[in-house]
């Protein structure tokens, strides 16, 4: 698969930074066998290292590999950690994790195929991890077909979409988990999420959420004259992406939730000028 220049130094210094925790990456097998890659980006994905996790989806992305499997697995991890989990019960999460996101990358998105890939893999193990293990992969795949959800839904519009606009909108939402965002366009993304926590939102929804919040977010950097009619037009600009009924309402559901974070931040910026 060719890649620009900076695409290529990007994956070398994927290369380089995975050696330390991963081991030997070679460069020219992540561009030509896709299994390797996806292998390679899932064990990257589980390590420690929080920069190396960030290059592996800048990574993936441009490979076009793996990508719905990486971004669950980040969102589960979060979500462990939220719940307060010991490093112990992560750790044997990642182990499992590691196991199942080799399996499921390349199946279809569909609970039958998910559940012949666990069932393969409950068969070699241990009898005492069993129970763990289903359970995990109870709770993962939740986090998993959400991902394939969403991904099917913009590839969708990407391809009846014929005008630039569409295309741009289609190449943020990919690309959101990269976005930089500053401290004023965090603190209501913060705010929402740590709401949504109190009220006992998942954390499989909350992330869900925060990157529909997040797209919005970008959408509202355009026009700050008029807020509420800003956050309007960022609304109608963005929701035909989502072709399914119910993704639509759920990103309608969003933008509302997410609106008074936004607006209260949004004021009180203006107030204190």
């Amino acid at each position: 698969m060719p890649l620009n220049n900076q695409n290529l130094i990007a994956l070398s210094k994927f290369a380089i930074k995975a050696k330390r925790h991963i081991g030997l990456v070679m460069t020219k097998e992540m561009t030509s066998n896709q299994h390797y890659a996806n292998d390679m980006l899932i064990k990257a994905t589980l390590s420690d290292d929080q920069e190396l996790i960030d290059l592996t989806k800048k990574i993936s992305i441009e490979l076009n590999v793996g990508v719905e499997v990486i971004a669950a697995i980040e969102a589960y991890i979060n979500s462990l950690v939220a719940k307060g989990a010991s490093e112990q019960c992560i750790l044997d999460s990642k182990h499992f994790l590691g196991k199942l996101a080799q399996n499921i990358a390349f199946i279809p998105a569909d609970g039958a195929s998910y559940r012949q890939v666990v069932d393969v893999l409950l068969s070699d193990a241990a009898i005492e991890n069993r129970a763990f293990n289903i359970q995990l992969a109870r709770e993962f795949y939740a986090f998993w077909i959400n991902e394939n959800i969403l991904a099917d839904e913009i590839s969708e519009a990407q391809m009846s979409g014929a005008d630039i606009h569409k295309e741009e909108l289609v190449a943020l939402w990919n690309n959101i988990e990269q976005e930089f965002f500053s401290d004023e366009e965090t603190r209501p993304l913060t705010t929402y999420a740590d709401f949504m926590r109190r009220v006992a939102v998942s954390e499989r929804d909350i992330h869900i959420r925060q990157k529909i919040a997040k797209f919005l977010t970008v959408e509202l950097r355009y026009d700050a004259s008029n807020p509420e009619d800003t956050y309007r037009d960022a609304i109608n600009r963005t929701q035909h992406l989502f072709l399914r009924p119910d993704l639509k309402a759920f990103f309608l559901i969003v933008s509302r939730e997410f609106y008074r974070f936004w607006i209260d931040h949004t004021q009180n910026k203006r107030r204190n000028r």
